[in-house]
Protein backbone atom coordinates (compact mmCIF):
# COMPACT_ATOMS: atom_id res chain seq x y z
CA UNK A 1 0.00 0.00 0.00
CA UNK A 2 2.82 2.49 1.35
CA UNK A 3 4.81 1.53 -2.11
CA UNK A 4 1.37 2.12 -4.62
CA UNK A 5 1.08 5.37 -2.88
CA UNK A 6 4.60 6.40 -3.19
CA UNK A 7 4.51 5.45 -6.85
CA UNK A 8 1.13 8.18 -7.10
CA UNK A 9 3.42 11.12 -5.61
CA UNK A 10 5.87 10.48 -7.05
CA UNK A 11 3.89 10.51 -10.78
CA UNK A 12 2.15 13.87 -9.41
CA UNK A 13 5.35 15.87 -8.24
CA UNK A 14 6.64 15.33 -11.87
CA UNK A 15 3.41 16.66 -13.54
CA UNK A 16 3.53 19.75 -11.17
CA UNK A 17 7.20 20.14 -11.88
CA UNK A 18 6.11 19.89 -15.95
CA UNK A 19 3.73 22.67 -15.44
CA UNK A 20 5.64 24.63 -13.59
CA UNK A 21 8.76 24.56 -15.77
CA UNK A 22 6.02 25.06 -18.70
CA UNK A 23 4.50 27.75 -17.02
CA UNK A 24 8.40 29.67 -16.34
CA UNK A 25 9.06 29.14 -20.34
CA UNK A 26 5.81 30.65 -21.65
CA UNK A 27 6.96 33.63 -18.73
CA UNK A 28 10.54 33.58 -19.83
CA UNK A 29 9.33 33.42 -23.53
CA UNK A 30 7.26 36.72 -22.64
CA UNK A 31 9.66 38.69 -20.59
CA UNK A 32 12.39 38.43 -23.79
CA UNK A 33 9.90 39.31 -25.68
CA UNK A 34 9.03 42.32 -24.39
CA UNK A 35 12.36 43.48 -23.44
CA UNK A 36 13.87 42.74 -27.01
CA UNK A 37 11.56 44.33 -28.72
CA UNK A 38 12.71 46.28 -31.33
CA UNK A 39 12.10 49.57 -30.60
CA UNK A 40 10.26 51.80 -33.18
CA UNK A 41 13.04 53.59 -35.62
CA UNK A 42 12.46 57.10 -36.58
CA UNK A 43 13.74 58.82 -40.35
CA UNK A 44 14.17 62.39 -40.14
CA UNK A 45 13.79 64.66 -43.08
CA UNK A 46 14.90 68.37 -43.02
CA UNK A 47 13.69 70.79 -45.79
CA UNK A 48 12.70 74.51 -46.37
CA UNK A 49 8.79 75.38 -46.81
CA UNK A 50 6.75 77.89 -45.17
CA UNK A 51 9.25 80.47 -45.40
CA UNK A 52 11.21 78.77 -42.83
CA UNK A 53 13.09 75.34 -41.96
CA UNK A 54 11.17 72.20 -41.60
CA UNK A 55 11.88 69.18 -39.71
CA UNK A 56 10.12 65.65 -39.73
CA UNK A 57 10.47 62.96 -37.74
CA UNK A 58 8.60 60.09 -37.90
CA UNK A 59 8.07 55.99 -37.42
CA UNK A 60 5.74 54.36 -39.74
CA UNK A 61 5.40 50.29 -40.26
CA UNK A 62 4.36 51.22 -43.37
CA UNK A 63 7.52 53.57 -44.74
CA UNK A 64 9.26 56.08 -42.58
CA UNK A 65 11.06 57.64 -45.62
CA UNK A 66 8.26 57.91 -47.79
CA UNK A 67 5.88 58.91 -45.10
CA UNK A 68 8.30 61.90 -44.25
CA UNK A 69 8.51 62.75 -47.84
CA UNK A 70 4.28 62.82 -48.54
CA UNK A 71 4.18 65.24 -45.09
CA UNK A 72 6.90 67.59 -46.52
CA UNK A 73 4.94 67.84 -49.64
CA UNK A 74 1.60 68.70 -48.02
CA UNK A 75 3.55 71.54 -45.83
CA UNK A 76 4.95 73.13 -48.98
CA UNK A 77 1.35 72.70 -50.96
CA UNK A 78 -0.13 74.52 -48.23
CA UNK A 79 2.19 76.93 -48.02
CA UNK A 80 2.44 77.56 -52.17
CA UNK A 81 -1.70 77.88 -51.84
CA UNK A 82 -1.70 80.69 -49.49
CA UNK A 83 1.63 82.34 -49.94
CA UNK A 84 0.53 85.94 -50.81
CA UNK A 85 3.96 86.68 -52.30
CA UNK A 86 3.46 83.98 -54.82
CA UNK A 87 1.34 85.63 -58.06
CA UNK A 88 -0.18 81.99 -58.67
CA UNK A 89 -1.50 81.44 -54.69
CA UNK A 90 -5.03 81.44 -54.13
CA UNK A 91 -5.01 84.58 -51.59
CA UNK A 92 -2.79 86.51 -54.21
CA UNK A 93 -5.93 86.17 -56.48
CA UNK A 94 -8.40 87.04 -53.91
CA UNK A 95 -6.03 90.11 -53.42
CA UNK A 96 -5.95 90.86 -57.22
CA UNK A 97 -9.51 91.53 -57.14
CA UNK A 98 -12.32 93.90 -56.16
CA UNK A 99 -15.04 91.31 -56.70
CA UNK A 100 -16.20 88.18 -55.18
CA UNK A 101 -14.10 85.55 -55.61
CA UNK A 102 -14.96 81.86 -55.61
CA UNK A 103 -13.25 79.51 -53.54
CA UNK A 104 -12.70 75.88 -52.98
CA UNK A 105 -13.96 74.63 -49.62
CA UNK A 106 -10.37 74.40 -47.78
CA UNK A 107 -10.06 78.19 -48.98
CA UNK A 108 -13.06 79.01 -48.10
CA UNK A 109 -13.14 77.31 -44.18
CA UNK A 110 -9.67 78.59 -43.15
CA UNK A 111 -11.06 81.93 -44.12
CA UNK A 112 -14.18 81.74 -42.03
CA UNK A 113 -11.71 80.14 -39.22
CA UNK A 114 -9.45 83.18 -39.44
CA UNK A 115 -12.21 85.45 -39.11
CA UNK A 116 -13.68 83.52 -36.00
CA UNK A 117 -10.30 83.82 -34.28
CA UNK A 118 -10.40 87.16 -34.96
CA UNK A 119 -13.34 87.71 -33.00
CA UNK A 120 -12.71 85.85 -29.96
CA UNK A 121 -9.55 87.73 -29.83
CA UNK A 122 -11.06 90.74 -30.17
CA UNK A 123 -9.31 91.55 -33.01
CA UNK A 124 -5.80 90.72 -31.84
CA UNK A 125 -5.62 88.09 -34.68
CA UNK A 126 -6.30 89.65 -37.70
CA UNK A 127 -5.42 87.99 -41.54
CA UNK A 128 -6.05 91.53 -43.29
CA UNK A 129 -3.01 92.94 -42.31
CA UNK A 130 -1.31 92.67 -45.91
CA UNK A 131 -0.84 96.09 -47.08
CA UNK A 132 0.75 97.05 -43.47
CA UNK A 133 3.01 94.20 -43.46
CA UNK A 134 4.04 95.14 -47.11
CA UNK A 135 4.39 98.89 -45.73
CA UNK A 136 6.88 97.96 -43.04
CA UNK A 137 8.88 95.59 -45.76
CA UNK A 138 7.92 92.30 -43.46
CA UNK A 139 6.45 90.48 -46.94
CA UNK A 140 10.30 90.59 -47.98
CA UNK A 141 12.74 90.92 -45.06
CA UNK A 142 14.71 87.97 -46.36
CA UNK A 143 15.18 89.58 -49.51
CA UNK A 144 15.98 93.25 -47.87
CA UNK A 145 15.94 94.33 -45.06
CA UNK A 146 14.01 97.82 -44.35
CA UNK A 147 16.22 100.80 -44.15
CA UNK A 148 13.99 103.27 -42.78
CA UNK A 149 10.24 102.89 -40.34
CA UNK A 150 7.18 103.97 -42.26
CA UNK A 151 5.74 107.51 -41.18
CA UNK A 152 2.66 108.09 -39.50
CA UNK A 153 0.95 109.29 -42.47
CA UNK A 154 2.04 106.34 -44.41
CA UNK A 155 0.33 103.73 -41.66
CA UNK A 156 -2.52 105.09 -40.74
CA UNK A 157 -3.35 105.17 -44.67
CA UNK A 158 -2.63 101.35 -44.77
CA UNK A 159 -4.77 100.98 -41.55
CA UNK A 160 -7.74 102.74 -43.61
CA UNK A 161 -7.09 99.76 -46.11
CA UNK A 162 -6.60 96.84 -43.41
CA UNK A 163 -9.00 94.86 -41.25
CA UNK A 164 -11.32 91.74 -40.92
CA UNK A 165 -13.92 93.95 -41.27
CA UNK A 166 -13.52 94.60 -44.59
CA UNK A 167 -13.58 90.98 -45.55
CA UNK A 168 -17.18 89.44 -46.39
CA UNK A 169 -17.84 85.62 -46.72
CA UNK A 170 -21.10 84.73 -48.52
CA UNK A 171 -21.54 81.39 -46.45
CA UNK A 172 -24.14 80.30 -49.61
CA UNK A 173 -22.24 80.87 -52.28
CA UNK A 174 -18.88 79.83 -50.77
CA UNK A 175 -17.10 82.97 -52.03
CA UNK A 176 -14.96 86.11 -50.85
CA UNK A 177 -14.69 89.56 -51.10
CA UNK A 178 -12.48 92.21 -49.88
CA UNK A 179 -13.82 95.89 -49.61
CA UNK A 180 -11.60 99.38 -49.94
CA UNK A 181 -8.34 97.62 -51.41
CA UNK A 182 -7.56 95.57 -47.93
CA UNK A 183 -5.05 92.54 -48.97
CA UNK A 184 -5.27 88.98 -46.82
CA UNK A 185 -2.04 87.25 -45.14
CA UNK A 186 -2.45 84.12 -43.44
CA UNK A 187 0.70 83.99 -41.69
CA UNK A 188 -0.64 83.56 -38.54
CA UNK A 189 -2.36 80.91 -38.99
CA UNK A 190 -1.30 79.02 -42.15
CA UNK A 191 1.39 77.44 -40.78
CA UNK A 192 -0.43 76.15 -37.77
CA UNK A 193 -3.36 74.63 -40.38
CA UNK A 194 -0.41 73.28 -42.46
CA UNK A 195 0.99 71.14 -39.56
CA UNK A 196 -2.48 70.09 -39.09
CA UNK A 197 -2.96 69.01 -42.51
CA UNK A 198 0.51 67.02 -42.41
CA UNK A 199 -1.25 65.44 -39.27
CA UNK A 200 -4.09 64.07 -40.93
CA UNK A 201 -2.11 63.14 -44.02
CA UNK A 202 0.16 61.03 -42.26
CA UNK A 203 -2.57 59.53 -39.86
CA UNK A 204 -4.56 58.69 -43.41
CA UNK A 205 -1.74 56.78 -44.33
CA UNK A 206 -0.65 54.96 -41.18
CA UNK A 207 -2.57 55.75 -38.40
CA UNK A 208 -0.27 54.60 -35.70
CA UNK A 209 2.51 56.49 -36.76
CA UNK A 210 4.31 58.73 -34.28
CA UNK A 211 6.87 61.41 -34.32
CA UNK A 212 6.39 65.41 -34.80
CA UNK A 213 6.52 67.91 -37.61
CA UNK A 214 8.06 71.20 -36.52
CA UNK A 215 8.02 74.43 -38.72
CA UNK A 216 9.89 77.42 -37.49
CA UNK A 217 9.80 76.58 -34.11
CA UNK A 218 6.16 75.38 -34.06
CA UNK A 219 5.11 71.99 -33.33
CA UNK A 220 2.24 69.86 -34.18
CA UNK A 221 1.99 65.46 -32.47
CA UNK A 222 2.35 62.59 -34.63
CA UNK A 223 2.26 60.08 -31.88
CA UNK A 224 4.31 59.34 -28.79
CA UNK A 225 8.00 59.11 -28.80
CA UNK A 226 8.77 54.93 -28.77
CA UNK A 227 4.46 54.43 -28.41
CA UNK A 228 4.52 55.70 -24.98
CA UNK A 229 7.16 58.28 -23.89
CA UNK A 230 6.40 62.43 -24.26
CA UNK A 231 8.52 64.56 -27.11
CA UNK A 232 10.35 67.09 -24.73
CA UNK A 233 10.06 70.14 -26.53
CA UNK A 234 12.24 73.35 -25.10
CA UNK A 235 10.65 77.07 -25.34
CA UNK A 236 13.04 79.17 -26.55
CA UNK A 237 14.72 82.49 -24.22
CA UNK A 238 13.75 84.78 -26.71
CA UNK A 239 16.64 86.65 -25.82
CA UNK A 240 19.29 84.06 -25.45
CA UNK A 241 19.00 81.83 -28.21
CA UNK A 242 20.75 78.69 -26.76
CA UNK A 243 18.68 78.20 -23.65
CA UNK A 244 15.49 77.17 -22.26
CA UNK A 245 13.22 78.85 -20.04
CA UNK A 246 11.11 75.94 -19.73
CA UNK A 247 10.20 72.52 -20.98
CA UNK A 248 7.11 70.96 -21.97
CA UNK A 249 5.98 67.60 -21.86
CA UNK A 250 4.17 66.45 -25.12
CA UNK A 251 2.67 62.87 -25.90
CA UNK A 252 -0.07 65.05 -28.73
CA UNK A 253 -1.51 68.07 -29.65
CA UNK A 254 0.41 71.14 -30.89
CA UNK A 255 2.76 74.05 -29.80
CA UNK A 256 3.33 77.55 -31.18
CA UNK A 257 5.59 80.58 -30.18
CA UNK A 258 5.30 83.79 -31.49
CA UNK A 259 8.43 86.18 -30.52
CA UNK A 260 10.17 89.55 -31.42
CA UNK A 261 13.17 87.71 -32.31
CA UNK A 262 11.70 85.84 -35.55
CA UNK A 263 11.62 88.76 -38.29
CA UNK A 264 12.73 91.70 -37.33
CA UNK A 265 15.43 94.61 -37.91
CA UNK A 266 17.08 97.31 -36.03
CA UNK A 267 17.28 100.78 -36.33
CA UNK A 268 19.31 103.43 -34.42
CA UNK A 269 18.66 100.46 -31.39
CA UNK A 270 15.39 100.32 -31.46
CA UNK A 271 14.36 96.36 -32.96
CA UNK A 272 10.74 96.95 -34.94
CA UNK A 273 9.78 92.73 -35.26
CA UNK A 274 6.74 91.51 -37.74
CA UNK A 275 3.76 90.88 -35.09
CA UNK A 276 1.91 94.28 -36.17
CA UNK A 277 -0.62 95.64 -33.64
CA UNK A 278 -3.87 96.02 -35.68
CA UNK A 279 -4.92 98.75 -33.87
CA UNK A 280 -1.82 101.03 -34.06
CA UNK A 281 0.05 99.77 -37.20
CA UNK A 282 3.03 99.67 -35.09
CA UNK A 283 4.53 96.48 -33.96
CA UNK A 284 3.09 95.04 -30.63
CA UNK A 285 4.41 95.92 -27.57
CA UNK A 286 4.11 94.32 -24.35
CA UNK A 287 5.36 91.10 -24.90
CA UNK A 288 8.68 89.72 -26.71
CA UNK A 289 7.50 86.07 -26.27
CA UNK A 290 3.98 84.29 -26.47
CA UNK A 291 4.08 80.33 -26.33
CA UNK A 292 0.43 78.16 -26.79
CA UNK A 293 -0.04 74.56 -25.97
CA UNK A 294 -2.98 74.02 -27.56
CA UNK A 295 -4.95 70.19 -29.18
CA UNK A 296 -4.74 71.34 -32.90
CA UNK A 297 -1.83 73.47 -34.49
CA UNK A 298 -4.47 75.67 -36.40
CA UNK A 299 -5.83 77.10 -32.39
CA UNK A 300 -1.78 77.65 -31.05
CA UNK A 301 -1.13 79.63 -34.11
CA UNK A 302 -3.58 82.08 -34.15
CA UNK A 303 -3.61 82.40 -30.56
CA UNK A 304 0.32 82.84 -30.17
CA UNK A 305 -0.34 85.75 -32.54
CA UNK A 306 -3.07 87.38 -30.57
CA UNK A 307 -1.46 86.75 -27.04
CA UNK A 308 1.57 88.71 -28.11
CA UNK A 309 -0.57 91.65 -29.44
CA UNK A 310 -2.38 91.65 -26.20
CA UNK A 311 0.81 91.73 -24.32
CA UNK A 312 0.12 94.65 -22.29
CA UNK A 313 -3.21 93.05 -21.60
CA UNK A 314 -1.83 89.53 -20.12
CA UNK A 315 -4.48 88.94 -17.77
CA UNK A 316 -6.83 88.36 -20.41
CA UNK A 317 -4.54 86.35 -22.41
CA UNK A 318 -4.11 84.14 -19.22
CA UNK A 319 -7.58 83.86 -18.34
CA UNK A 320 -9.41 83.58 -21.57
CA UNK A 321 -7.04 81.81 -24.15
CA UNK A 322 -7.63 78.51 -21.82
CA UNK A 323 -11.50 78.96 -22.68
CA UNK A 324 -10.48 78.85 -26.47
CA UNK A 325 -8.32 75.86 -26.08
CA UNK A 326 -4.81 76.96 -25.71
CA UNK A 327 -2.44 77.45 -22.59
CA UNK A 328 -0.44 80.59 -22.28
CA UNK A 329 3.28 80.84 -21.30
CA UNK A 330 4.10 84.45 -21.91
CA UNK A 331 7.47 86.21 -21.48
CA UNK A 332 7.10 90.40 -21.00
CA UNK A 333 9.08 93.18 -22.37
CA UNK A 334 10.88 93.18 -19.01
CA UNK A 335 11.27 89.51 -18.61
CA UNK A 336 8.82 88.45 -16.57
CA UNK A 337 7.64 85.20 -17.36
CA UNK A 338 3.54 85.12 -17.37
CA UNK A 339 1.72 81.60 -17.36
CA UNK A 340 -2.00 80.50 -17.11
CA UNK A 341 -2.91 77.98 -15.11
CA UNK A 342 -3.16 74.81 -17.03
CA UNK A 343 0.60 75.22 -18.61
CA UNK A 344 1.69 73.29 -15.26
CA UNK A 345 -0.10 70.57 -16.72
CA UNK A 346 2.59 70.40 -19.68
CA UNK A 347 5.63 70.97 -17.79
CA UNK A 348 5.73 67.66 -15.68
CA UNK A 349 7.24 64.79 -17.08
CA UNK A 350 4.47 62.63 -18.24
Amino acid sequence: MRQKNSKNILKFDKRLAFVALSLLTILLIIFLTSFFRATPSYHELNGFTLGTYCRIVVSSKKNSKVLAEIIFNELDRVYKKYNPNDPASVVSRINGSTDWIDVDEETFVLLDVSIRFSKITNGAFDPALGNLIQLWGFDKIAEKVPDRIPTLDEINRALQRSGVDKVELDHQRRRVRLLNGVKLDLGGIAKGYALDRAYQVAKEVDKDCTGFVEAGGDIRILGPKFGSRPWVIGVRDPRKPDAAISYLYLTSGAVATSGDYERYFELNGIRYHHILNPKTGFPAKGAISVTIVADNAVTADALSTAGFVMGQDWEFVVLEFPKFGGSVLMVEEDGTIRKSSTMVVYEQPK
